[in-house]
């Protein structure tokens, strides 16, 4: 019974490790390293468009609040 479940646990094991060798070695291919860069690369983009969508909001009410303070007529 011992030498059973140690073989089954090697054979669990050792799928386990071809899976996960499989995976890696896909991330680690010059196809699968364009697609990590693609992707960090549209994470990049979405986090710019985020910065200067808030950028701009926080400028336009900086501005509206300096105009009120100043009594300039907006353009």
């Amino acid at each position: 019974m011992s030498k059973l479940f140690w073989m089954v646990l090697g054979a669990a094991l050792a799928m386990f490790l071809v899976t996960r060798g499989r995976a890696l070695v896909r991330r680690l291919t010059p196809q699968g390293i364009a697609e990590q860069v693609g992707q960090r690369g549209n994470e990049a983009a979405a986090g710019l468009g985020d910065f200067y969508a808030t950028f701009k909001a926080a400028s336009r009410a900086r501005e509206a609040e300096l105009r009120r303070e100043l009594d300039i007529e907006s353009t």
